[in-house]
C-alpha cells in the first residue's frame, strides 16, 4: 500500500513538472510573439509610409515609401521590403551570411523565436536571380509567414487579380510578382533548386507544375524565364522536415519614385 502511494506521488510529481514546464515554455513563446510584434509594428510605423497621390502614377503598384537608409543603418543585411497585401505580409527582408543565422534573430538582432524574413544564402541580394528564396517562420499567431498556412491543403485558387500580387521594394526598384503555385514539400526538395541556366529553369518549372496543389494560371508565361521568388515556411509538426512553399513570377519592374 505504501509502495503504491509512493508510485502515485512520483507520477503526480512528474505530471506536475511536465505541466509547469509547458506553461513556462508557453509563457516565453507568448512573450517572444509579443516582443516581435511590437518590434515589427514599430519598424513599419517608422520606416514605411503610404504615399499614394504624392507622385505622378507610373505603374500600378502600391505606393509605399520605404526608408531603406534607416533600415540599413539598423541592419546592414537589409535587402528589401516584402509586401503581400492578400496575406497581410509586410516585413523587412535580410540576406543571411551564415546558414539560418536569422532563425532566432529579429531584424534588430535581438534573440527571438519569431526570427526575421531572410533570403537564402545563395539567393541574389538584388532579387534578380533566376530563383530567389525568402524563408520565414510559420508563427502560430499568423505573423511572419504564418498566414501562408491559410492556403495549406486548399485546392481552390485564390490567385485572381490583385490577390496574387506581391511586391519587393529595394533601394531603387519595385518588383511585382504574381503567385502561381503552392504545395507541401520537404527541406532539400526540388522546391529549393539552385537555378543558374535556362535548362535548370525549365526543369524547375516542370517540378513546380508536377507538385502544385492547384493548376497554374493560364496566363502565366515562363518563356522569358523571368525571376521566380519562393516563399518558404515550416509545415507539420515542430522539428519535422515538412515545408510549405509558394512560388511567384516577376511580372513588372519599376524605378522607385
Amino acid at each position: 500500500m505504501l509502495k503504491d502511494k509512493k508510485i502515485r506521488s512520483i507520477i503526480i510529481a512528474v505530471l506536475a513538472f511536465i505541466i509547469v514546464f509547458h506553461l513556462v515554455n508557453l509563457y516565453f513563446d507568448v512573450r517572444h510573439y509579443n516582443d516581435a510584434k511590437l518590434e515589427y509594428d514599430k519598424i513599419r510605423e517608422e520606416n514605411v509610409k503610404d504615399v499614394s497621390g504624392e507622385f505622378e502614377k507610373v505603374g500600378d503598384y502600391p505606393r509605399l515609401s520605404i526608408d531603406v537608409d534607416k533600415l540599413r543603418s539598423v541592419n546592414a543585411d537589409f535587402t528589401g521590403w516584402l509586401y503581400f497585401p492578400y496575406l497581410s505580409i509586410s516585413y523587412p527582408v535580410v540576406k543571411e551570411k551564415e546558414i539560418d543565422e536569422y532563425m532566432t534573430r529579429t531584424f534588430d538582432g535581438s534573440y527571438n523565436k519569431a526570427g526575421c524574413l531572410y533570403e537564402d544564402i545563395l539567393s541574389d541580394s538584388c532579387f534578380c536571380g533566376k530563383h530567389d528564396i525568402i524563408f520565414g517562420h510559420n508563427m502560430k499567431d499568423g505573423s511572419m509567414f504564418g498566414s501562408l498556412k491559410t492556403l495549406n491543403g486548399t485546392k481552390s485558387s485564390f490567385m485572381t487579380g490583385d490577390n496574387a500580387k506581391l511586391y519587393v521594394y529595394t533601394d531603387d526598384k519595385v518588383y511585382e510578382y504574381e503567385a502561381f503555385a503552392y504545395y507541401v514539400t520537404s527541406s532539400g526538395s526540388g522546391a529549393y533548386s539552385v537555378v543558374a541556366t535556362d535548362n535548370e529553369y525549365d526543369n524547375f518549372v516542370s517540378f513546380i507544375k508536377r507538385n502544385s496543389f492547384i493548376k497554374l494560371p493560364s496566363d502565366i508565361d515562363f518563356s522569358k524565364r523571368d525571376s521566380i521568388l519562393t516563399l518558404s515556411t515550416c509545415s507539420g509538426k515542430a522539428g519535422s522536415d515538412g515545408r510549405f512553399v509558394l512560388h511567384s513570377l516577376k511580372t513588372n519592374t519599376w524605378d522607385r519614385q
